[in-house]
C-alpha cells in the first residue's frame, strides 16, 4: 500500500495519539477523581465538578485500552507497510 503525504501524516498522528492514551487516560482520571472529591468535600452547590468527574471517568473507563478501531487500523497499515516492502 502506498501513502500519499496527507496520508503519512495522518498515520503517524493517530499513532502519536495511541501512544499517548495510557498517559493521558491516568490525568483524566486523577483530575476526574479530585473534582469528585472537592465536591464531595465542599458540598458544592453547583455540580460541574460532579459532572466533570462523572464524565471523565465514565469516558475513561470506557474505553481504557483505547480506541478499538485506532488499534486496528495502525495493525492493519503496520502490516500492509511491511508486506510491501
Amino acid at each position: 500500500m502506498e501513502l500519499n503525504d496527507k496520508d503519512k501524516k495522518m498515520y503517524e498522528w493517530l499513532k502519536r495519539q495511541h501512544t499517548a492514551w495510557p498517559v493521558m487516560r491516568w490525568i483524566i482520571v486523577l483530575t476526574s477523581l479530585l473534582s469528585l472529591l472537592s465536591f464531595f468535600v465542599f458540598y458544592d452547590d453547583e455540580p460541574e465538578l460532579l459532572i466533570i468527574g462523572g464524565m471523565g471517568l465514565s469516558y475513561t473507563l470506557g474505553s481504557w485500552s483505547g480506541r478499538a478501531e485506532i488499534s486496528l487500523l495502525l495493525k492493519l497499515v503496520d502490516e500492509s507497510i511491511n508486506k510491501d516492502r
